[in-house]
């Protein structure tokens, strides 16, 4: 049955949603890429909206996601009955919905290199004027692999990447030359995609002939601070939480976009500062039991981003440096290979170290014995779950992070947050979700 009626949902879904853009006629930024693409997102709407009506995807970045967020239907738990509902509802919203708004900031998540879970569906859908990629990693590199020939691991890694860059690559790669494409030079997979039909701003903090060069980068205990130039003139952003270091090259992507639409520098950088905020789970800073700090990456993971938070913990920590780290998942035949470089940078960085999944158990542990490394490893969360507050010391600093599949790490941010009413601000809220953690194990 799900054959059957899930081509034609997703037929009837894009169709509308075209109509209703064509009807209102945005500006479309299109924020594509491995990871970071929620955050951009979010940055680039932030600033924006102190001048323009802004619209934006909020993580809604699939095949049925976008388009649900163009017509404005919430879709509660995913069942048949809820799809009918929507079914209905949509030609309704079409008839009605004026709403008018003068940008669309759309997260386009991609799984795969075939529709609906390509680049190529999304842009079916959506037509931007500014894309963004970035980076590009191996989050999902397990639908991707068997584009790759080579027997040896690092070929194929070499070789998946590649293939992933050319689907990703797709948003600047549509862009014509009235459009504008924001280039990370950093990321050689995207600095590879050069040149674009488009006009493009590129970004780096290694070249300096970059139009957005970054020239420092500072993370403490209580700020972040970033220095770039851009046509000669120097400037800072000092935001008052630690990040990781890749936030850099995502503030700096976003002050670029919302350049291209009419921003000062200053206020771009003055609206940051003010209004700074991240998705849940993306890095959020809380108060937890025995006087601990709190690092929440809990909402996904892959080996990029886990490096830079890891990094980030041992930078600030002034006592014992804790990571409850889960698996990294999606990444099929090259799971190994991502896991053991991950043990390389645990030891590296790390003080005590809680393991979950069968991925961190099979490959993770294993090195961190060898190193004599403090640590614990378990298939599931259920097994540390009753017992996680007795691992934590007074004033630990705590990195929580995983891929988002089965194991739901916010859970363990909840456990460890000394006000539970803060529980409110952690990723994948509501009943949907609530149901989901309750099935997990």
């Amino acid at each position: 049955m799900k054959r059957v009626f899930a081509p034609f949902i997703l037929w009837y879904l894009k169709f509308f949603a075209k109509l209703q853009l064509i009807k209102i006629k945005p500006l479309i930024i299109g924020v594509g890429g491995s990871s970071g693409k929620s955050s951009v997102s979010l940055l680039i709407s932030q600033i924006l909206s102190q001048k323009f009506s802004v619209l934006q995807s909020k993580e809604k970045n699939s095949e049925t996601g976008i388009p649900l967020n163009i017509l404005d239907i919430n879709i509660d738990d995913y069942s048949w009955f809820s799809w009918i509902r929507v079914v209905l509802l949509t030609p309704w919203r079409l008839l009605t919905n004026f709403k008018k708004y003068d940008i669309y900031v759309v997260e386009m998540g991609i799984d795969s290199p075939f529709p609906p879970k390509n680049m190529s569906y999304l842009l079916g859908i959506v037509k931007p004027q500014i894309g963004i990629l970035t980076s590009i990693d191996l989050e999902h590199s397990q639908y991707f692999e068997f584009l790759a020939k080579s027997e040896k691991d690092t070929d194929r890694k070499k070789e998946i990447m590649a293939a992933t860059a050319k689907e990703e690559g797709l948003l600047l790669k549509s862009l014509g030359e009235s459009d504008r494409g924001i280039i990370n030079l950093d990321d050689p997979n995207i600095s590879n995609l050069l040149p674009l039909k488009s006009k493009t701003i590129t970004v780096s903090s290694k070249r300096k002939d970059a139009d957005f060069y970054i020239s420092k980068i500072n993370t403490e205990l209580d700020s972040f601070e970033v220095d770039f130039i851009f046509l000669n003139e120097n400037y800072k952003i000092k935001i008052m939480q630690p990040l990781p270091e890749y936030f850099a090259h995502s503030f700096i992507l976003s002050i670029a976009a919302c350049f291209s639409c009419g921003i000062n520098i200053k206020d771009c950088i003055t609206n940051l500062i003010n209004n700074f905020s991240i998705p849940a789970g993306r890095f959020s800073v809380f108060k937890g039991i025995k006087d601990s700090v709190i690092l929440d990456s809990s909402y996904n993971s892959s080996l990029e981003s886990a490096k830079g938070a890891i990094e980030v913990v041992s930078r600030i920590a002034r006592t014992r440096k804790v990571g409850i780290l889960g698996d990294m998942r999606e990444l099929g035949g090259l799971s190994g290979i991502q896991h053991e470089e991950l043990a390389r940078i645990i030891l590296k960085n790390l003080d005590y170290a809680i393991l979950i999944g069968p991925e961190m158990k099979k490959f993770v542990a294993p090195i961190l014995s060898e190193g004599n490394f403090n640590y614990e490893a378990f298939d599931t969360f259920s097994g540390i779950k009753l017992t996680l507050p007795e691992r934590i010391k007074k004033g630990d600093t705590i990195l929580v992070k995983g891929s988002q599949n089965t194991l739901f790490l916010e859970r363990a941010v909840e456990i460890l947050l000394e006000k539970k009413i803060d529980a409110g601000k952690l990723c994948r809220r509501g009943e949907f979700w609530d149901k989901k953690r309750k099935e997990s194990t």
